[in-house]
């Protein structure tokens, strides 16, 4: 209530102002003629309320219930209709009163009260302040209009955002709880330390990652957690190497947004028909620009295609998020060679702040 009340108040403070400004300076540039400020003055009040009416109701009427819903015919009609009503009066009331009181002398009145030249040049008095008006009116109905539309798209991009990384976490679960499996029916003696990991990662995304940014050094430190997990599934079948590169520890970046890689490099590198499965994760950070690699073996009868294939819901999620993450500030690379997949991740990060 007290918003609108302001509101109100700053409204009618604007609209006097302009007002001011209108009969100040045609009292200034009439005057300046003769001299008569003061008859000139006098003459723009007089004739002030010819101004007032088709201005609002042109602004309050004709512009919301027609301009703006595009029903142009109906509002042309009717806006040249108000203009001849309001200069007809307004060349009345010159020739009636004003010329008689301010310029008797000069003969004005004698013209005929219908005279088209005079009638057409109330016209124009009238309508000069009523296109400044329409005009400022009309520049902040598109400001207003394109700021609600802004508004609305960023809250719909952070839904969807929301809504992609909702998706990451029974997607991440499923694949370690697959993972706990495999190690559960060799009756591995690490199963215990597998779960406890997985504990440690949901803590991670239960609590610890509902930001929407956090530390690209804090999400390293998460891969480096699943990589110790995968650890212990395949031990010595696989080899890991990792490395990372960061000159900046506070450098942000959304939270698992480079997860969804290394999952896909353990999904397609740790298989068993390769004799030699390999995994290597790059990191590198310089200036705020990021470089991400991960590359990992693969068998000789995977192809690509299975990176872009429905049930990929780790890629497709974060291929969306850094969309909306780092529009036109980011290049993503899926490369295949015979034996290896190489996926190139470089990003700008400069631009994000907490």
């Amino acid at each position: 209530m007290i918003e609108k009340i302001l509101s109100s108040k700053n409204r009618i403070y604007y609209h006097l102002l302009f007002w001011f400004v209108y009969i100040l300076f045609y009292t200034v540039f009439w005057g300046s003629y003769k001299g008569n400020y003061a008859e000139e003055f006098l003459q723009l009040l007089f004739l002030l309320p010819w101004k007032l009416i088709p201005t609002y109701i042109t602004l309050y009427y004709l512009m919301p219930k027609f301009l703006y819903p595009k029903k142009m015919v109906t509002y042309v009609v009717l806006s040249l209709l108000l203009a001849i009503s309001m200069a007809l009066i307004d060349r009345y009331m010159s020739w009636r009163f004003l010329y008689r009181w301010f310029s008797f002398e000069e003969g004005y009145w004698k013209d005929p009260v219908w005279y088209f030249p005079k009638v057409l040049n109330s016209l124009l008095r009238i309508y000069t302040p009523v296109f400044v008006a329409m005009a400022i009116k009309l520049q902040r109905f598109y400001y207003q209009k394109e700021q609600i539309n802004k508004a609305l798209e960023k809250e719909k991009v952070e839904t969807e955002l929301k809504f992609l990384k909702a998706q990451i976490h029974p997607h991440f679960l499923f694949n370690t709880l697959n993972s706990i499996y495999a190690l559960s029916l060799t009756k591995s003696a690490q199963t215990p330390d597998a779960v406890l990991g997985l504990s440690k990662f949901l803590d991670y995304m239960l609590y610890e990652c509902n930001d929407r940014l956090i530390t690209v050094e804090k999400e390293w430190e998460q891969l480096m957690n699943l990589v110790e997990l995968e650890r212990l599934r395949y031990g010595e079948q696989l080899t890991i190497s990792t490395a990372l590169k960061d000159d900046n520890k506070e450098s942000l970046i959304p939270p698992l947004l480079l997860l969804p890689f290394v999952e896909n490099a353990f999904k397609h590198g740790a298989d068993n028909l390769i004799s030699d499965s390999w995994i290597k994760i790059d990191l590198k950070l310089e200036n705020q620009q990021l470089q991400f690699m991960v590359e990992n073996s693969k068998a000789t009868n995977e192809t690509g295609e299975n990176l872009d294939s429905d049930k990929n819901i780790g890629l497709k999620n974060v291929k969306r998020r850094l969309v909306l993450f780092f529009p036109n500030k980011h290049e993503l690379k899926i490369l295949e060679e015979p034996d290896s997949f190489l996926i190139k991740l470089e990003i700008d990060l400069s631009h994000l702040s907490s």
